[in-house]
């Protein structure tokens, strides 16, 4: 199974199964493409208790009283084993987003200050934890609601807050309910269709892939990112995966942008406020300019259309 960046980061107070489509049998693990991992009795011990979800230091606990050993003793290997599986792409791992979020930001003063004094900002001690689940909508959809908690609360707050601005700010009853109204619909909205965005391109990326007969091992999702992970030998196929996510959100946006220009004028001017749809307008191109430039190299998507399409020009020209 291919490897995922990160895949081998297990912190501390991980919890920790089987990842989706892998089985154990007897002494060996199977995954979805076939390879065979054979396992010692522990090993295979150890994974038929990562068949559910498991916390791995209460298992160390588990096992030093069932075998009469000191914890010390069993930490060491077991923690190693289970990174190794996690290396290979075989557990999903499933920890706590935000104590990830609040020990980096512990670290950051101690980093900045190395990066004053040394010229160079030390990388994070703080290991990127990684979540897989099934390559379904389902686990796509559970995959986005856990990397993009921050973006919902934040969009959450900002809501409030503009809220709150609103109502202290205006001057009248009157303008006072038009502008928390026009504060809630108007940013709620917008992170809405952003939340759509993070979800439909995914969505558009698994689609392409199942209907292109990709094999497709699962989704991944990690702190306000995700993706799916898959593998084909047909370049074209992978162009076209690659290519369906921004091309999805990019429709989305634009049809949006479509119906802000063509709906019904009466819409904006009840808001009361003045270029209220020229700001609407404004903020779902900002949306769409950011899925076109995924179709460039400077993003990754676009660099992996770059890299399909300089091999299919390859491929065509030798037969040439």
């Amino acid at each position: 199974m291919v490897a995922l960046p990160g895949a081998g980061d297990v912190r501390r107070n991980a919890v920790v199964t089987l990842a989706p489509g892998v089985l154990l049998s007897g002494t060996t693990l199977n995954d979805v493409d076939g390879q065979v991992y054979e396992l010692d009795q522990d090993g295979a011990a150890l994974c038929a208790v990562f068949a559910e979800p498991a916390d791995v230091e209460t298992v160390v606990e588990g096992l030093s009283r069932l075998r009469e050993t000191p914890p010390a003793s069993l930490a060491g290997p077991i923690w190693e084993f289970v990174e190794d599986l996690s290396s290979r792409g075989l557990l999903s791992v499933s920890e706590s987003f935000s104590s990830e979020r609040a020990a980096r930001l512990a670290e950051l003063p101690g980093r900045t200050f190395t990066a004053l004094t040394a010229g160079a900002l030390p990388a994070s001690e703080v290991r990127r934890s990684l979540r897989r689940y099934p390559g379904t909508i389902t686990g796509l959809a559970r995959a986005g609601l856990e990397a993009h908690q921050a973006t919902a609360w934040i969009g959450v707050a900002l809501v409030v807050a503009a809220a709150g601005l609103a109502f202290a700010l205006s001057p009248t009853d009157s303008t006072r309910g038009v502008g928390v109204r026009t504060a809630c619909l108007l940013l709620s909205g917008y992170f809405t269709l952003l939340l759509a965005n993070m979800f439909i391109h995914e969505s558009a990326h698994l689609v392409a892939a199942r209907l292109g007969k990709c094999t497709v091992y699962g989704v991944y999702c990690r702190p306000s990112g995700m993706g799916i992970s898959y593998t084909t030998a047909s370049e074209p196929r992978r162009l076209a995966v690659t290519a369906a996510g921004p091309l999805a959100a990019l429709a989305l946006d634009l049809a949006v942008m479509a119906a802000i220009v063509l709906g019904p004028g009466i819409i904006w001017s009840a808001a009361g406020i003045d270029q209220l749809r020229l700001s609407a307008f404004a903020g779902v191109a900002a949306l769409a300019a950011f899925q076109a430039v995924c179709l460039t190299p400077l993003a990754r998507d676009g660099r992996n259309i770059a890299t399909s399409l300089r091999a299919i020009v390859r491929k065509e020209t030798a037969r040439a």
